[in-house]
């Protein structure tokens, strides 16, 4: 198996943001640009961490603010080792965001390395991946906050490429931008945040959620790890949010026949579209998990899945949660895998190209762009949104208006 070359060459700036000496940029995207920077203090005190800037000609848009700072302030008050720490937040010609410095690469990376050789990840490491990402949102949702109640959060934006995986094998949650802590109030979902493929049906109907909505897109996660190619791929955003809240989903076994049963069982609850059907919280999948990994002797410990990372991701890379979405550029021939579970290819697209998308269902049912492929140039803002208008009001059309004609 041939480990992979490094594409990504240091580019030295001379430059400080706040109190961060930067040392390189590592990504741009729709909302912001990442950059690998030290952290200077007193006594020569210095740390590695990750900033993310959001662009300053955004700093105008309060719904772009809005997101970014969002996520700084509902995690910044999670501490869980399986969710990146927030260090700080502060200002340097826009809004800029000191995170966790995790060595490593995110799920997406290893399912387009694993994709390139033909090969899927082991079902060990597979689960230890959704085990972890249970317990950050069991943490989020659970954990009590400073009113003395649970805070309730729901990440929202569950997906390969916000679950980051260093080389201890370790799983880190990320991204906590479209997330929000539920108002007790809150009689209806008022907008749809995250990426169309790992919606869950309730965040499509703009319904209220719960942590049951993370757990939807936690099993579409898991149904792609182990079968090895996309769950929802259509060839457009109506027909993939169409096959989410209507079409039946296809059992793993259906797509590879020695596909174990018992895991099998706990993805396909997790992926009912009734929430009152799946699991009641994320610590009851976890535990289900641990048992089918416990029964059928799989390795989910951290070497197994540290292994798994270093085979598969250069040396010296630096995981972050996505400045954009998953893209995945359609599924290849069916390819030899060494477990026989799976096809597919996430080969063909930059992990961080896109971003979450947001559909508003207030009257007049706009939909406005969080964070749009090119977002930093605006004369693509405007043909971008028209677009996501046209494609918000097709979905409706086809989602509810036909069944009822029919």
């Amino acid at each position: 198996m041939s480990k992979p070359v490094r594409t990504m060459t240091p580019v030295p700036i001379d430059a400080a943001l706040g109190n961060y000496d930067v040392l390189r940029k590592l990504a741009t995207g729709g909302m912001g640009e990442v950059f690998l920077a030290k952290q200077r203090g007193a006594a020569a005190f210095r740390r590695d961490v990750v900033l993310k800037k959001l662009h300053t000609n955004l700093m105008h848009d309060p719904r772009f603010v809005q997101m970014f700072l969002n996520e700084a302030q509902l995690a910044a008050n999670l501490s869980h080792p399986n969710i990146v720490h927030i260090y700080d937040l502060f200002e340097d010609d826009g809004y800029v965001l000191a995170m966790e410095y995790v060595r490593g690469g995110t799920a997406l990376s290893l399912l387009r390395f694993y994709a390139r050789q033909g090969e899927s990840l082991p079902y060990g490491p597979a689960v230890r991946i959704a085990i972890a990402v249970c317990e950050a949102l069991h943490y989020a949702y659970s954990s009590i906050g400073e009113n003395g109640a649970p805070r309730k959060i729901v990440h929202r934006d569950i997906s390969p490429s916000n679950v980051l995986v260093d080389y201890d094998g370790h799983v880190k949650l990320a991204d906590f931008g479209v997330a929000k802590a539920l108002d007790v109030n809150l009689t209806r979902g008022d907008s749809v945040k995250g990426k169309y493929g790992y919606l869950s049906p309730e965040q499509i109907r703009c319904q209220p959620l719960d942590n049951r909505s993370d757990l939807f897109s936690l099993g579409i996660v898991l149904w792609e790890l182990t079968v090895g190619a996309p769950l929802f791929k259509r060839d457009n955003d109506v027909a993939m949010m169409y096959a989410v809240v209507e079409e039946p989903v296809p059992t793993p076994s259906s797509r590879h026949p020695s596909f174990p049963p018992a895991l099998e069982a706990v993805i396909m609850k997790a992926l009912e579209k009734g929430r009152d059907q799946r699991y009641g919280n994320a610590m009851e999948m976890a535990n289900e998990l641990r048992r089918v990994a416990r029964e059928l002797e799989w390795d989910i410990e951290a070497p197994s899945l540290a292994a798994l990372v270093h085979i598969a991701i250069p040396d010296d890379q630096i995981a972050f949660g996505r400045v954009g979405s998953d893209d995945f550029s359609g599924v290849g021939p069916s390819m030899r895998r060494h477990t026989t579970h799976g096809s597919g290819d996430w080969s063909g697209a930059p992990e961080h190209s896109f971003a979450a998308v947001e559909i508003v269902s207030d009257a007049g049912s706009t939909a406005a762009p969080v964070s749009l492929p090119g977002a930093a140039t605006p004369s693509w803002r405007p043909v971008l949104a028209a677009v996501i208008v046209m494609t918000l009001l097709s979905a409706i059309f086809w989602i509810w208006m036909v069944p009822v004609l029919i």
